[in-house]
């Protein structure tokens, strides 16, 4: 039997027009917060654009479900935190991180060059690595740091440093203080990248600029990357960062949520445990409560572990391949239908999701979805797929 989310879902799938809904509905979560039903959208300007082109439409499908309907933006629910070292939430598995961040910020290019952080999604890597971005553009000026993720560098930053010499991101640059480079799994199997890659370190190490790099592994275990340039990311420092402790998890959800006062602290514990297993879940788990969810009808949501693990098995590839960086069209499919199916049955956000298959960017997540949502509505074999693995992790088969 379909949740009144799931119906509400399908009817704007079915009468929204095309154009609208393949820009939209990727952008949409439906939460059950007690009796009702609440819309989350990413900001304000994606809460307008629904209220125009979607709201009585979704309200008329949640009163036919049995529900009633609001509208929430995700980004009003928690507090933003700046990433500075001072807001870092600091654990016994990211001390030592920590400290070698502080210090190439007092001795850049001489203390940890090139500096490498290594870390499951949800540890602080990027909070740690835009903090260090912001203290050099505080000392150096604003392009006194050239930070980009790892989907940037493949999609724009490659192309343009293997391009002409004026061009304004090489001038950029040369002329940092601090090279830095967030999530660098999205280069495993993109030769273009590495050597572009390798030339912009080693040019930035001839001339004292401070190099940051974060990726899931350590640079020897990246899969599919050039040994030289593993070998150079790991000539300075090459640090791990470990899942932050229950007791930091806990102190952090309680400064993103002040409804997490509210609950016994046995029962914040269990939703910590149960769904914050990493920053990304803590910050997720608080935009849940600020929107009205509680315990009890949290219930029904499924673990994207779940969902991964599903859609290898039905398509016959290993998880480990859809969570890297191959891109056979068969990973990719796979890859496509478990990011669909992570937007629509869990709290994760298009970060969190992006980190948990291989350190993607929000864009490129999205893109994904949208490439899924698309294939939903033009294939029936497809959709039908989707709803037998919706069953499946819902445990309804």
């Amino acid at each position: 039997m379909s949740t009144p989310a799931e119906l509400v879902r399908l009817r704007l799938e079915r009468e929204l027009a095309p154009e609208l809904a393949e820009v939209l509905l990727p952008m949409l979560r439906l939460r059950r917060a007690g009796p009702r039903l609440v819309a989350v959208l990413p900001n304000r300007i994606w809460v307008d654009a629904f209220r125009n082109g979607a709201l009585e439409l979704a309200e008329r499908a949640a009163l036919e479900a049995g529900s009633s309907l609001t509208v929430a933006a995700r980004e009003d629910a928690v507090a933003s935190i700046e990433r500075t070292f001072d807001s870092f939430a600091e654990d016994p598995g990211n001390q030592l991180a920590l400290a070698a961040c502080r210090r190439i910020v007092r001795e850049p290019g001489l203390a940890h060059n090139p500096l490498y952080l290594a870390g499951p999604p949800g540890t602080g890597k990027t909070h740690l690595i835009e903090a260090v971005a912001a203290e050099f553009a505080a000392t150096a000026g604003q392009d006194g740091a050239a930070l980009c993720t790892g989907d940037e560098f493949v999609t724009r930053w490659a192309q343009a440093l293997a391009g002409r010499d004026d061009h304004p991101l090489k001038r950029l640059v040369q002329g940092a203080a601090l090279i830095a480079c967030d999530g660098i799994d999205a280069l495993c199997g993109r030769q273009l990248a590495q050597e572009q890659f390798f030339l912009l370190v080693n040019e930035a190490l001839e001339r004292g600029q401070q190099v940051v790099v974060c990726g899931r592994e350590p640079p020897h275990r990246l899969r599919d990357m050039e040994e030289r340039l593993a070998t150079r990311l790991g000539w300075g420092l090459a640090v791990g960062i470990e899942a932050p402790a229950l007791e930091t998890r806990l102190a952090v959800l309680r400064r993103l949520s002040s409804t997490a006062a509210e609950l016994d602290p046995g029962e914040l514990t269990q939703l910590v445990e149960t769904w914050g297993g990493d920053m990304h879940g803590v910050v997720d788990l608080a935009a849940r409560l600020e929107l009205g969810e509680r315990p009890g009808n949290m219930a029904e949501e499924v673990s994207f572990d779940r969902i991964l693990q599903a859609v290898a098995e039905r398509h016959g590839v290993r998880q480990g391949d859809v969570t890297g960086a191959s891109r056979l069209r068969q990973v990719v499919r796979s890859r496509q239908l478990a990011l669909l199916l992570g937007r629509r049955l869990t709290s994760h956000s298009l970060v969190a999701l992006g980190g948990m298959v291989g350190g993607r960017d929000h864009s490129t997540v999205m893109y994904a979805i949208r490439q899924a949502e698309e294939r939903v509505l033009a294939d029936a074999d497809f959709a039908r797929e989707v709803a037998e693995v919706t069953r499946e992790v819902r445990g309804e088969e």
